[in-house]
């Protein structure tokens, strides 16, 4: 009975389908921080648009997925709403971020659990003076070694480790972890000082903190160290750890009087079967763009320092699952044994193929990739439930690829286009170099329904 009576609600208030689509429109005015920026995460999803979608096109109580759950953004939002969500993401960082913050801690309690971290970590922290005299001269070889023997430190096994890290930030770094891994405190709040560990981890290195297109020590960073850069990873923890527990106990207000819940999984969403069985009540996401953000190299450097990698081959493992990659093997099951369906994406593949083979392997493996996608997520609604799509603009050679357009054939087979819509994109934090001049100052809503 409550899914007939959202059908018809929802139906009474769609306009005649346009041919570019609709404003859509949503409020920042009543934004509140909640924990959606506990982590720089690049090119989230923008949390008032979320919050808009997921009141237009969900009701209290229903299960919304999200297959690219990212830092968990619309997960935060649609607690807040009462209602409740699964979702996974290839990406063990990301999943990790939005389980954390999706965590109902209460205030004092965390607080407590942070205040005992502050002592602990408050007489093993060097002096000031020696910040400022580490601007320009690091710790010996030998007396780094030596330190990690006498502190009985796991460094993680970073490919180039001393090329992103100072020798004395590398010793910080594992003293504070260690700190956090022996704290006598619940696993939930342990958790959430290690997202506050990971937090820290971009600013405490030599990488440039601002690009988000993947990891790199650049000209400005360069500049900035032989300016003289001091790198205190136990002020930063500090600053840190007092920003994020404001935010957590304003998220923990603002779920107080909802029975919502999340679960959050890192997994392949071209493959979801094999991480949920349960059927949902509508779809809500923001899914990959295409050869935009290389989240893969983006969070390299956390990836060890949680220990949610152990080294290089295990990472690469974990590489082929990742949508939207810049560049894709040949040898990809995908790209080698799979064929596009004639249509749109079967002209652009031959499109790019003239001037980039790679790229139109990636562009391949984009394609199929979302295809499966369409296939799982038509398997876990109901006919006539909604899937929501928010897609960026992406172009080649000064060509824009028609992404909306893409998507509409691509789930064709499962899916109806109800409506779309179009909304700017701005002051957020995605103002960077994209791969082959993709261009995201738009943002493009799909709603499709189940066949």
């Amino acid at each position: 009975m409550k899914r007939e009576k959202k059908t018809v609600a929802a139906s009474r208030t769609r306009a005649p389908l346009q041919p570019r689509g609709r404003r859509f429109r949503y409020s920042n005015e009543s934004h509140s921080r909640l924990t959606h920026y506990l982590f720089r995460y690049p090119a989230k999803f923008h949390p008032p648009v979320a919050r808009a979608l997921i009141e237009q096109f969900s009701s209290p109580g229903d299960l919304v997925l999200d297959p690219f759950c990212g830092s968990g953004t619309v997960f935060v939002e649609a607690m807040t709403l009462n209602r409740n969500c699964v979702g996974v993401d290839v990406d063990p960082v990301a999943a990790f971020i939005a389980r954390v913050k999706t965590q109902r801690l209460p205030g004092p309690a965390i607080k407590r659990s942070g205040d005992r971290l502050s002592r602990v970590l408050l007489p093993i922290r060097r002096p000031d003076s020696e910040y400022e005299r580490r601007q320009f001269v690091d710790i010996t070889p030998d007396t780094y070694r030596k330190a990690v023997r006498r502190y009985d430190l796991s460094i993680p096994k970073i490919p180039n480790l001393f090329h992103w890290f100072r020798r004395y930030v590398i010793i910080d770094l594992a003293r504070i972890r260690t700190a956090i891994e022996s704290l006598d405190t619940p696993s939930t709040h342990r958790d959430f000082l290690m997202l506050c560990f990971a937090s820290i981890i971009r600013a405490s290195s030599n990488a440039d903190p601002v690009p988000v297109s993947g990891l790199e020590v650049t000209s400005h960073m360069k500049g900035r160290d032989e300016a003289g850069r001091i790198i205190n990873p136990f002020t930063l923890m500090e600053k840190q750890l007092s920003r994020m527990l404001a935010d957590m106990e304003q998220f923990y207000e603002a779920t107080a009087q909802t029975e919502s819940w999340t679960v959050t999984r890192c997994g392949d969403a071209a493959n979801l079967r094999r991480h949920m069985r349960r059927t949902v009540d509508v779809v809500i996401t923001s899914p990959p763009y295409h050869n935009a953000v290389d989240y893969y190299r983006r969070h390299t450097l956390e990836m060890y320092w949680l220990g949610l990698t152990t080294d290089h081959e295990d990472r690469l493992r974990l590489l082929p699952k990742y949508i939207g990659r810049t560049t894709v093997s040949q040898s990809h099951p995908y790209v080698r044994d799979e064929q596009l369906p004639a249509g749109l994406a079967r002209h652009w593949e031959s499109t790019l193929e003239k001037t980039s083979k790679p790229r139109a392997h990636a562009f391949k493996h984009y394609v199929i990739s979302m295809s499966r996608v369409m296939d799982q997520l038509a398997a876990r609604l109901h006919p006539k439930s909604l899937a929501v799509f928010v897609l960026g603009k992406n172009s080649w050679n000064g060509r824009q690829l028609p992404t909306t357009e893409l998507f509409r054939q691509m789930s064709a087979k499962n899916f109806r286009l109800v409506d779309r819509y179009w909304y700017p994109v701005k002051n957020r934090y995605m103002s960077y170099d994209r791969h082959n001049d993709a261009s995201i100052d738009r943002e493009f809503v799909l709603v499709l329904e189940r066949r």
